[in-house]
């Protein structure tokens, strides 16, 4: 039997290169690690500045005003690699804070930054009493091959005066990298974000001696100095609303929704799942979502545009591990909760633990929120947490099952926002459209009304016009017979007086007769002659008086004529003025609705004038697309050949990407061909009555992968004998192409997503019909839809925004050859179906 021996492990060089370079890979991540043993000295401020940093060989220097490093503190810890310090002491000892590094990594990642570290600090070692350390790593000098522990550290030791404030600079030289603007931005953003939001949100300790007072890391960049704006309460103001969530010591967790832009003002909606989660206890979250609506920033110091821009550069949910960041979570181009995605895919809908908040008939998963449109972290206790393990390097947690549940708390908070949004914008969008029939029933009901015044004040008008003639008339007839009257009285005056004067002259002959001849029979005739004088005299009088009156009653007649006609004239007069402002008050009404309607005619002249274009741009497109496509197969074949060449264990992963570019080409290939069914040569042959089955495959196979990638399935069900009437090719595959991108939105964010195109003949016509598992149209549409620039279909990534024009196209071609178009009652197990029909002859 051997001798028994003893050895011993050594560590080599080069696991200072592992850990240092190869480990951290982010350098935001090297520096926060700097940042994080600041921290957990007691720091309230720490400075990280850059000089020179456009360039390699800059310096960066990492100042804080901890309690510094004493020599032993030096040797037992920063010197040992992997020390458990932390795990054995885990609060700081002035503050009390919970220490954030592990593993000794902070140091060694200066290495990923600089060639050399020089290290200065200044700690108290008893009362009244200081000392300065300094050390300088030069990293080369560990040299793979050679033991760490051979590789010596030149340090100096020396007492330093009591005045002299505690810290620590770590002054990186020699930086290994350049640095550009964009860089400098990220590192601004991630050192802002570093530390929890809600590491100090704290009441005030009654000892204000070891109350934290907070951490402040501060940035300066001379090359790059452009400073990030914080978001501050007035930026999150804009939000639509808070979320703020919490899990509990048992993992119970619970979701609160303050809505600051609701239609019922500032609303506050909770929820609280029934389930505990197994493995999360004490968990916080905090976010502020936005809407990017116009009217939600019109009062606003911050636009639309600006916010926008900053969702796209700092939104996301971000992760907290006590106090500090887990880097891989939140930033720019991360969907660690998959709503991009799903988003863009529409692939699944919002957790079902809130589907009972989902308004009837809505389908929330469309208004996903964006990480563009959260501003927010979850904050987890490490202590409580010890499944939620972070990786070595700092910048993810391992996906483990107590991650998972962690993702979807956070999630389910993203849904539970979303479903109440999406009830929201389903209310406002109903209400708009009430107020717009409101106000266009309004608008239809004053024209009416304008119209029937307009009309009653011309009835009116006219009446009281022919009574001004009619009264004139009158009064003119009147003052007629009054003057007729009156000439009647003055020719019997003259009449009378000349019988008076007759019968004065005859009293004065028989008076001159009687006293010539003195005789009875000439005194007789004189006083027959004075007593017939005498009566006439009376008969003149009365005539005069008589004449006197008629007179009177004549201007009496012309006056009461004139205000008679005045009368007349005047509420005649007033019916006119009535009546133009009544036909003004109908002008305008319905110059109103004629301002509606040439509003909504501009919109659609507008959009006609960008679709009379697109036949041009849709040629161009396809020439360049066969080029590219000429191009795609090249390739193709090249990467094959060499494929071919390529030792068999290396072929099996690039034949995997081959096969991909394969897959993509051939798509591209058939959108070129449906390209050319619409307005190539294909489109411009002659009528034939075409064989329906194939064409439907035709026009579905160029969009196969999406709607595999959508989870939409379909089937072909035409029966292969079934033909149209003579008609073009292209109307042909333009009726099938719009019903079914129109069944394509139908079904997106439906659990089940199915389309299914068949048809037959009856009594002489072609029946084509569409029937999918979409949401369904209500029957007050069915009409409406059919009218231009009338839409019920969703946004789709694929398929764009629906102009309203679709059904308005295949309307017009399938009556050009005398069928028609409808929706109609589906069968059971669909929601809904359009239907084609076509004689069977032209």
């Amino acid at each position: 039997m051997g001798q028994e021996n003893t050895a011993y492990f050594s560590v080599d060089s080069r696991l200072l290169l592992q850990i240092g370079e190869k480990l951290v890979t982010e350098r935001a991540v090297a520096l926060a690690e700097l940042v994080k043993n600041s921290y957990d000295a007691d720091a309230t401020r720490v400075i990280v500045r850059m000089q020179n940093i456009k360039a390699k060989g800059a310096t960066i220097v990492v100042e804080d005003n901890g309690t510094g490093m004493t020599l032993g503190s030096f040797k037992q810890t920063w010197m040992r690699i992997a020390t458990i310090d932390k795990e054995q002491n885990p609060i700081s000892a002035k503050y009390g804070r919970q220490k954030s590094g592990e593993k000794g990594i902070g140091r060694f990642a200066c290495r990923r930054l600089s060639a050399i570290l020089e290290l200065e600090s200044i700690a108290e070692v008893e009362y009244g009493k200081k000392e300065a350390l300094k050390a300088t790593f030069t990293w080369a000098k560990f040299e793979p091959g050679t033991d760490v522990d051979g590789t010596p550290v030149v340090f100096t030791v020396e007492p330093a005066s009591p005045q002299r404030p505690t810290g620590t600079i770590l002054t990186l030289k020699m930086t290994t990298e350049p640095w550009d603007a964009r860089d400098i931005r990220r590192l601004r953003y991630q050192l802002m974000d570093l530390i929890s939001p809600l590491t100090f949100d704290t009441e005030l300790d009654a000892r204000p001696e070891t109350h934290d007072p907070g951490f402040n890391v501060e940035f300066e960049c001379d090359d790059f100095p452009t400073q990030v704006e914080p978001l501050d309460e007035i930026f999150f103001r804009n939000a639509w609303a808070k979320l703020s969530a919490s899990v509990d010591s048992k993992g119970l967790a619970t979701y609160n929704l303050q809505i600051n832009k609701g239609l019922e003002g500032q609303v506050v909606k909770s929820f609280r799942r029934d389930d505990l989660f197994t493995h999360l206890r004490d968990v916080r979250m905090e976010a502020y979502i936005f809407s990017y609506r116009s009217g939600f920033f019109s009062n606003s110091e911050w636009s639309l545009s600006q916010t926008q821009k900053i969702g796209d550069e700092r939104g996301g949910i971000k992760v907290y591990a006590d106090n500090f960041r887990v880097f891989g979570y939140g930033a720019k181009g991360d969907d660690w909760l998959g709503t991009d995605y799903d988003r863009a895919r529409s692939l699944v809908m919002v957790d079902k633990e809130v589907a009972p908040h989902i308004a009837e008939g809505e389908r929330p998963g469309l208004m996903l929120f964006r990480n563009n449109n959260v501003f927010g972290h979850v904050v987890f206790v490490r202590v409580a947490n010890e499944a939620l393990e972070i990786t070595v390097n700092r910048e993810r947690i391992i996906a483990t099952d107590a991650f998972m549940e962690l993702r979807k708390f956070a999630r389910l908070g993203i849904d539970f926002a979303t479903v109440l949004y999406a009830n929201q914008v389903a209310r406002e969008q109903k209400e708009q459209t009430e107020r717009k029939r409101a106000q266009e029933e309004a608008l239809a009901k004053e024209a009416e009304e304008a119209r029937m015044k307009a009309e009653e004040a011309r009835k009116r008008a006219e009446a009281e016009t022919r009574k001004a003639e009619e009264e004139e008339r009158r009064a003119e007839e009147e003052a007629q017979r009054a003057n007729l009257e009156a000439a009647r009285a003055s020719e019997a005056r003259r009449r009378t007086e000349e019988l008076r004067r007759r019968a004065e002259d005859e009293r004065r002959q028989a008076e001159e007769e009687a006293r010539k001849t003195r005789s009875n029979a000439a005194w007789s005739h004189f006083k027959s002659a004075v007593e017939r004088e005498k009566k006439l005299i009376e008969a003149e009088k009365l005539s005069v008086e008589k004449e006197i009156q008629a007179v009177q009653h004549t201007e009496k007649m012309k006056a009461w004529a004139e205000g008679e006609r005045a009368a007349a004239d005047n509420e005649a007069r007033k019916a006119d003025e009535e009546r133009r402002e009544a036909e003004e008050a109908q002008r305008k009404a319905e110059e109103e609705m004629l301002n509606r309607q040439k509003e909504r005619l501009q919109k659609e002249y507008l959009l006609l004038r960008v679709l009379a274009s697109t036949g041009t741009l849709i040629l161009i497109f396809e020439h360049e697309l066969q080029a590219l496509i000429d191009d795609m197969e090249e390739m193709l074949n090249t990467a094959s050949a060499v494929l071919e060449q390529m030792p068999q264990a290396q072929r099996e992963g690039f034949q995997i990407v081959l096969d991909s570019f394969s897959n993509r080409t051939d798509m591209v290939k058939e959108l070129g061909e449906f390209l050319g069914l619409i307005m190539g040569a294909q489109s411009r042959i002659e009528k034939r009555d075409w064989v329906v089955s194939p064409i439907v495959d035709s026009v579905f196979r160029p969009f196969k992968w999406y709607l595999k990638e959508s989870g939409i399935s379909y089937m072909n069900t035409v029966p292969n004998e079934l033909r149209t009437p003579r008609m073009y090719r292209s109307e042909l595959v333009s009726l099938l192409h719009n019903l079914m991108t129109n069944a394509a939105k139908a079904v997106r964010g439906e659990h089940k997503r199915q389309i299914e195109v068949t048809g037959f003949i009856e009594n002489g016509t072609v029946h084509i019909q569409f029937l999918d598992s979409g949401k369904g149209l209500d029957a007050c549409r069915w009409e409406a839809v059919f009218e231009p620039f009338e839409s019920d279909s969703e946004p789709d990534i694929k398929f764009g925004v629906g102009t309203g024009l679709g059904l308005k196209i295949v309307k017009d071609i399938v009556r050009s050859y005398g069928g028609d178009v409808r929706f109609c009652e589906p069968p059971d197990d669909w929601s809904t179906c359009a239907e084609i029909i076509l004689p069977e002859e032209e």
